[in-house]
């Protein structure tokens, strides 16, 4: 018999408005509050869903909160996920990681792959100046690059609030390009200058790709134009023989360069928040970033 194991529910709270961690950081379009929850919660991860959503909607009401639900808010869509590296991480070690999404229609892969090159520091300041530039030839997925700051809450590192920058730009093919660094460095031109040999060969980290399924509930509505974007997601993954489940709740808000948040609302976010993680502790476990953790199984193995 197989034994499962949950490591925990990562929840992803996204609240620009709320929480800007520097105002001459004008390239910073987005923040992500995060927690790690209890993973018992989460042994049939639709009733996880269904049951923290509930959470949701009482705290929300608790704190006057309007929620704008979406039609079918816990219909999920399903993804696989993988990271890609060298057999040494060289990626890594320069603070970059290669993912590819897939995504299925009713268990069948919709057709065209989804990559992105991601950089993550634990300095803005670097992590805004870093090159994730698409290569001549090929077109991004979005009009802009994607730069935001992850915070995760009751880390595992420091049993308190550990904050993360990253910047990524997505690039969407029909099909998988060879996996060596030259052929990513054709979508990615700055993976030529990271000191890699262009031969290197690109492998699945942990050798798997997590399955995702991923609910969008609505959105938050914390007054003056503050919306937070909801997610739920769950990944479910073999690691060691043993399989594991990461369910996450998430939501976000992007910067607004032009406006800024009135203070009411930026306290209604934060007093959210910290009620939501206070109104049943029995959910919240010290967490850190979902990816980490094959990362980090890959490196113990």
């Amino acid at each position: 018999m197989k034994r499962n194991i949950l490591l925990g529910t990562l929840i992803i709270f996204s609240i620009i408005g709320c929480s800007k961690i520097n105002n001459n950081a004008v390239n910073l379009n987005s923040s992500e509050y995060k927690l790690l929850l209890n993973p018992s919660y989460f042994s049939d991860y639709n009733n996880g869903f269904e049951n923290y959503w509930s959470l949701i909607k009482e705290v929300a009401a608790e704190q006057n909160i309007p929620i704008i639900e979406n039609d079918n808010p816990l219909n999920p869509s399903h993804k696989n996920i993988g990271f890609f590296d060298t057999e040494n991480m060289d990626l890594r070690k320069n603070g970059y990681m290669i993912r590819r999404k897939i995504k299925f229609n009713n268990g069948v892969p919709i057709p065209g792959v989804e990559f992105s090159l991601k950089f993550r520091s634990t300095k803005l300041e670097i992590a805004n100046t870093a090159d994730v530039k698409i290569g001549n030839g090929f077109t991004p997925e979005h009009d802009e690059i994607e730069l935001e700051s992850d915070i995760v809450y009751y880390s595992v590192k420091n049993g308190a609030k550990e904050t993360t920058y990253s910047v990524q730009n997505v690039i969407k093919l029909d099909e998988n390009p060879n996996f060596t660094i030259g052929d990513f460095a054709k979508l990615y031109p700055v993976l030529t200058t990271l000191n890699i040999s262009l031969d290197e060969e690109l492998k699945l980290i942990a050798d798997i790709e997590p399955v995702e399924y991923m609910v969008r509930p609505g959105k938050l509505d914390f007054g003056d134009g503050l919306y937070g974007r909801m997610d739920m997601t769950i990944w479910l993954v073999k690691l060691g023989g043993e399989l594991v489940s990461i369910p996450e709740f998430s939501f976000d808000h992007p910067f607004d360069e032009d406006k800024e948040f009135d203070a009411e609302a930026m306290e209604r976010c934060t007093s959210f928040i910290n009620r939501l993680q206070e109104k049943n502790p029995n959910w919240v476990i010290p967490g850190k970033l979902k990816a980490a953790y094959l990362f980090d199984y890959a490196e113990q193995n």
